[in-house]
């Protein structure tokens, strides 16, 4: 289970690392603007973005119990909480455009 929800966090984290600036669906912000509460399960928070990504790598590759699909998601965004952590401390300490 561990493994599967480290698996699922860091997909969801590269999902999105891809919409940051100079990455390849930057311009995915064009479309669907960072305003409101809408962007943030689709692109704008890895936390937000766990349910909705990891169910559906879940039932693509593991689906093994009901128990175990929550367990896994609540875990990986557990571990999306410490990348969003961490992301945030690399921000406060390289600030971003230095």
């Amino acid at each position: 289970m561990i493994t599967h929800a480290f698996i699922i966090a860091m997909i969801v984290l590269f999902i999105h690392a891809c919409t940051w600036k100079g990455m390849i669906f930057e311009s995915f912000k064009k479309i669907l603007k960072p305003e409101g509460h809408l962007y943030k399960p689709i692109y704008g928070c890895p936390i937000c973005m766990t349910p909705y990504y990891g169910s559906i790598i879940y039932l693509l590759f593991f689906r093994l119990s009901f128990t175990d699909w929550l367990l896994t998601i609540g875990t990986a965004a557990g571990i999306s909480v410490i990348s969003v952590l961490l992301i945030d401390i690399k921000d406060g300490i390289f600030k971003p455009g230095e």
